[in-house]
């Protein structure tokens, strides 16, 4: 076994002083002695003096380099392997020695990453399915593996990939999270600033419903559909074989269900089953309805007239009672000035506003948020008539992954009672 581990430099043997005294005592716990090079840490004290220096000196030396590294990435120097899909290209400045590196496609990777975008995007795969279609269509990573999902996750979030150079994307272990330094258009564009919006769009969606089979189900609203009672994600699921004269050899009846009443009538005690084709009939239709302009802008006022304003009249009236709040510190003030109040009074009383005040601020914050985002919202929600519209029309001739991923874009959520109701959640 090993007796005796050397280190040159004691700081180069943990990134703090609490790592380095750990793993000095676990190496004396193990019968294994330490011997720094640059100094003795036999005595106790002199080790942990010796490691709170050290581990300062690593901290230093590690914001030196991340400080010098975005310095170099701020004057467009990458000093790392090429990313997937891009390669160097070297040559003699002028007639000079001096070597020039410029950046261009890597063809074969870069038709590659579009491929991925495709599959991404348009047919909702999960990184492990792209993956295997790379594999599948003999595409092999830079380093001549077959791909993995973790390698196609570091390609696809890679700014690199729509022409931006980003440092301190990705936080060392026992380091503050860096600045993030951003070199925009350094290498050529793989896809343009609309894709990789698009593709950070899908992203987010799959968040939502981690389970991949949730994205890859033949059920056109899966992950979408939810029950209006208890809020619970509907399935889609094949029963019994069908009885009827005109149902096909095999066909069997197909329904989405509420998870949550299928596994407890204490989650949910509403049985909410409906027939595929006549729930996904019904939210076709009525997302149909909000391909025509006039009836959006009907329903947006209506939005505005009700909970907006609502909304609005309450930040108002919470405005009006900070303001009274603050008027009233100061005519405490004046008070205490005058003899009015005593220092005693004037405490309480100060304490009692400072307890109001400290009560509405955040509620006065959340309220802000929200007007502003409706309006955010209402300004985009103009734009759903022509989405749902180009939608609608290409449906027909769109496989299912295709048309489930464009749904899920313009829809968050179809929530769905038991008695028939759909109420649509659009995803602006």
């Amino acid at each position: 076994g090993t007796d005796v581990v050397v280190v040159q430099f004691l700081d180069r043997f943990g990134r703090n002083p609490y790592e380095i005294v750990s793993r000095v005592s676990e190496l004396r716990g193990a019968g294994v002695s330490l011997v720094a090079t640059d100094q003795n840490i036999d005595d106790e004290l002199i080790l942990f003096v010796t490691a709170a220096m050290a581990g300062a000196e690593s901290k230093r030396n590690s914001q030196r380099v991340r400080a010098t590294m975005a310095r170099a990435v701020a004057k467009g120097v990458h000093a790392a392997r090429a990313p997937y899909g891009l390669r160097r290209v070297r040559a003699l400045e002028g007639e000079s020695d001096k070597v020039k590196v410029t950046w261009e496609l890597h063809p074969e990777q870069a038709d590659a990453i579009r491929s991925m975008y495709l599959l991404a995007v348009e047919q909702n795969y999960g990184y492990k399915r792209i993956a295997d279609a790379m594999t599948a269509q003999g595409i092999r990573a830079s380093t001549d593996r077959p791909f993995s999902s973790f390698t196609i996750e570091r390609i696809l979030t890679n700014p690199a990939i729509k022409g931006d150079l980003v440092y301190g994307r990705r936080p060392r272990k026992g380091n503050p999270e860096a600045e993030i330094i951003t070199n925009k258009g350094f290498f050529p564009a793989i896809i343009t600033a609309e894709e990789w919006e698009r593709l950070e769009q899908r992203r987010r969606i799959r968040a939502e419903n981690s389970r991949g089979r949730t994205h890859a189900s033949v059920y056109l609203l899966s992950g979408i559909a939810r029950c209006g009672h208890c809020g619970g994600p509907m399935v889609g699921k094949a029963g019994a074989l069908r009885k009827a004269k005109k149902a096909a050899p095999g066909e069997r009846y197909r329904n989405y269900y509420c998870t949550h009443a299928m596994h407890s009538r204490g989650q949910c005690e509403f049985y909410n089953g409906h027939s595929v084709a006549k729930l996904e009939r019904a939210v076709m239709e009525y997302l149909g309805q909000f391909s025509d302009p006039k009836l959006v802008r009907e329903k947006l006022d209506a939005l505005k007239e009700s909970a907006v304003r609502r909304k609005v009249k309450e930040l108002e009236k919470l405005r009006k009672q900070l303001g009274q709040l603050d008027d009233a510190v100061l005519r405490d003030l004046d008070r205490l000035d005058r003899g009015v109040l005593t220092e005693d009074e004037y405490v309480r009383v100060s304490v009692k506003r400072r307890e109001d005040t400290d009560r509405l601020r955040p509620r006065e914050a959340e309220l802000r948020q929200d007007v502003e985002r409706a309006n955010e919202q209402a300004e985009a929600a103009s734009r759903i008539p022509e989405v749902i519209g180009s939608f609608l029309e290409d449906v027909e001739t769109l496989d299912i992954g295709r048309r489930k991923a464009w749904l899920q874009t313009i829809l968050k959520a179809a929530h769905v009672w038991n008695d028939g109701r759909v109420e649509l959640e659009f995803r602006v």
